[in-house]
């Protein structure tokens, strides 16, 4: 039962954050006017396909949606990290972006382990 639940789970946030990561680097490149927040742009597309790719993977179990799902952890930790200081102005903080990217990383690592958890590779018999 509670891989299903985690299954379901993960699954809900690869596609919301697939399905958002594209739609906000299509209305957001325009609006970037540094190198960093170009960066972030560039994160949000490739969480956005990855975490697509990882959803669909992990519906067939597919052994490679593992490795999908770790570059969509590595995309969507260093996102929110990023953006805080490339948007926040003068009143971001070391502190809250690495909180960001540190709460990402606790959500990136319960993916990847339902990922493992799918893969054909780790199931009995």
């Amino acid at each position: 039962m509670g891989r299903k639940i985690a299954f379901a789970l993960s699954l809900l946030v690869l596609i919301v954050t697939g399905l958002l990561g594209i739609y906000n680097a299509l209305n957001e490149w325009r609006g970037g006017s540094t190198a960093w927040q170009h960066s972030v742009t560039v994160g949000e597309v490739l969480y956005g396909v990855l975490g697509l790719a990882t959803g669909y993977g992990m519906i067939r179990r597919r052994p490679w949606a593992v490795g999908t799902g770790v570059a969509w952890g590595v995309a969507v930790i260093y996102v929110p990290g990023v953006a805080v200081m490339a948007y926040g102005g003068k009143e971001a903080t070391l502190r809250s972006a690495v909180l960001a990217s540190a709460m990402s990383a606790l959500i990136a690592v319960g993916i990847v382990w339902t990922a493992k958890a799918r893969s054909p590779a780790r199931q009995p018999g």
